[in-house]
């Protein structure tokens, strides 16, 4: 069975909680991505076709979805080696789908903090997401799949950091426009389109006002 195959029989996600989460539930909403997040919380996610299930907790880390150590939990396959490639198909496709495929309003903001609005969601299969997702679902998935992956502290979060600093250093006489082409650009060897992207995370991060 491929990787892939893990996670692209249909999935259910669910909250979950443990003894100890307590204080997460104190925390306030943060951005990512344009969605609100709490800075740290656990799902489970089930695969009915494979019989694969996984209960992971999520920390928001600059902008990134990182794991506490020790924070995942898989059932269903029976070696260690199979359990590690369920963790990392996980984090290829069904944690980044279930993410962006999550309702709207599936955190509220509480008097002391947050509680869940959703009881679960089912996000569709991925063979069906051309037809299932709008383009901003897709564009979420998109960049959720960066904010889940190991480059994003390495080589996004760095070239983020570097477009900040050449915004903010910019003549003041250049509109964004130019800035970003004759200046991003060419430093940060990305294409315009995703340089306005990295323009649009640094913001969320606080580099730019």
């Amino acid at each position: 069975m491929s990787a892939f195959r893990y996670w692209t029989g249909g999935i259910h996600v669910e909250p979950a909680h443990h003894d100890g989460d307590e204080p997460w539930y104190e925390d306030e909403l943060v951005p990512v991505a344009g969605r609100l997040f709490p800075p740290r919380f656990r799902i489970t996610m089930r695969c009915a076709a494979t019989e694969v299930e996984m209960c992971l907790a999520l920390a928001i880390d600059r902008g990134g979805f990182d794991e506490p150590e020790n924070a995942i939990s898989v059932h269903g396959p029976a070696s260690g080696s199979e359990k590690d490639r369920v963790r990392a198909a996980a984090r290829k496709l069904a944690l980044p789908l279930a993410l962006a495929m999550m309702p709207l309003y599936t955190f509220r903001q509480s008097p002391h903090g947050w509680e869940w609005a959703a009881a679960g969601w089912c996000p569709p299969e991925f063979t069906s997401l051309a037809d299932c997702a709008d383009r901003d679902q897709l564009a979420l998935l998109k960049e959720l799949r960066r904010r889940t992956g190991p480059k994003w502290w390495s080589v996004h979060l760095p070239r983020i950091t570097e477009t900040a600093k050449i915004l903010r250093g910019a003549p003041a006489d250049l509109s964004t426009r130019s800035v970003i082409t004759t200046m991003v650009c060419p430093a940060t060897h990305v294409g315009r389109t995703q340089a306005y992207a990295d323009k649009r995370a640094a913001h969320e991060l606080g580099l730019l006002p």
